[in-house]
């Protein structure tokens, strides 16, 4: 991914559970070694691209976060960390160039 640009986020859930399906404070994101998950740095949270947020399309059953990443980010790797309300998780994890 090129750091800074805004980085759609799709995912389905099975269903339509509304937008708001996130904890308290999540997404975040944080700093990983490359090639690996082992976190190096503090969870930041996400911000959204704009006014984009959260969207849900029933037509193809999925949602999407636009997340909004950082030109500092370049040359580093970055896990995405959604934790939902019914205390699932998941995450993603990114390589930034330039």
């Amino acid at each position: 991914m090129k750091a800074g640009q805004a980085v759609p986020v799709k995912f389905s859930l099975g269903g339509d559970h509304g937008l708001d399906i996130f904890d308290a404070g999540s997404p975040v994101s944080r700093e990983v070694a490359c090639g690996s998950d082992a976190g190096t740095g503090l969870s930041v949270a996400a911000v959204t691209a704009g006014s984009s947020g959260l969207r849900y399309s029933s037509t193809d059953d999925q949602y999407t976060y636009v997340w909004k990443t950082e030109p500092a980010w370049a040359h580093s790797c970055r896990e995405l960390i959604l934790e939902f309300k019914d205390g699932s998780s998941r995450t993603a994890n990114f390589h930034f160039r330039q």
